[in-house]
């Protein structure tokens, strides 16, 4: 299966979703391979590199790749192919939503995160990808309930899909990625408990759209 996290902006939590389901989904089994798309930035490869250097388990394989058609080409040799685009993908987008079977909009609560998030979902749709493909997740959260209402409400009327669970910004878990560790590999319960319920809402939408 193939899964894209798509912005138009940094900084919205993209690199934080791909280690989290990385490791998530290969401590439940699954072989996974993230495909670092933004060869500027290697976000992901870098924090791989760290993993390595202090041979944390389960093993999550990373990848820089300059196009979206490379990465694919290794897809069926994994059960997951998450692809970690750039930031302004806007071609390179439309191409990661066309092969995946589940696509991640991360957002932040504020409209400047939400505005542009939105469009490109409207703009994937009006590409032909179908909207039940597309999922907004709240991420690198440091906002009041009253926000994550408003951020939701705004959903609403955009008609989009949000998943429930929000991936909060927390100073442990920017901790535990300098170290080479996602979200969920935290040392404490209650964080982790709120990042690995992201992951299992997403494992559930990607395996009811695997059984369609």
């Amino acid at each position: 299966m193939i899964l894209s996290l798509i912005s138009q902006k940094g900084g919205v939590g993209k690199s934080a979703m791909a280690r989290l389901l990385g490791v998530e989904f290969a401590k439940a089994g699954w072989s996974v391979k993230i495909a670092d798309l933004d060869p500027a930035q290697g976000t992901s490869t870098k924090w791989k590199a760290r993993r390595d250097q202090l041979r944390i388990e389960p093993d999550v394989a990373v990848e820089k790749f300059r196009t979206v058609e490379r990465a694919l080409k290794e897809a069926e040799g994994f059960d997951l192919m998450i692809l970690d685009g750039p930031a302004h993908a806007e071609k390179g987008g439309l191409s990661m939503a066309r092969a995946s079977d589940l696509v991640l909009l991360p957002t932040g609560y504020s409209l400047d995160d939400l505005e542009p998030q939105v469009e490109v979902a409207y703009e994937l749709e009006e590409a032909g990808i179908d909207a039940g493909r597309l999922l907004f997740v709240f991420c690198r959260t440091r906002g009041s309930d009253a926000e994550d209402r408003v951020a939701r409400e705004y959903m609403k009327r955009a008609r989009v899909n949000v998943l429930d669970p929000v991936f909060p910004e927390l100073a442990s878990i920017r901790q535990a990625h300098a170290e080479g560790r996602a979200g969920s590999e935290v040392s404490f319960p209650k964080v982790q408990e709120k990042v690995v319920a992201v992951a299992q809402a997403v494992a559930d939408a990607l395996t009811k759209r695997k059984s369609r």
